[in-house]
């Protein structure tokens, strides 16, 4: 599962773990953040919810994540690279 672009903030995800700590079912916890622009399934809820807490367990080295930081730049700039598909 790929995080969705709209969740890259950590209030987003704080939201949907104190909607999961007031048990409010994963299906309308999808339903709110659907209604507040951000579309969710109710399985990708769940995932976010169960996996967030793994998520920076283990760092990564700084020069690793450089490497990844220069690689993304290199490729945003490169105007020679095609344009990628509209979905």
């Amino acid at each position: 599962m790929y995080l969705k672009d709209h969740i890259v903030r950590i209030e987003n995800v704080k939201t949907l773990q104190a909607l999961d700590a007031a048990n409010i079912d994963h299906k309308v916890i999808a339903m709110f953040m659907t209604c507040e622009g951000i579309p969710l399934q109710t399985y990708e809820v769940s995932s976010i919810i169960n996996t967030y807490d793994a998520l920076g367990v283990k760092k990564v080295p700084s020069k690793k994540a450089q490497a990844l930081i220069d690689a993304k730049q290199i490729g945003e700039e490169d105007e020679s690279l095609p344009c990628p598909a509209a979905y």
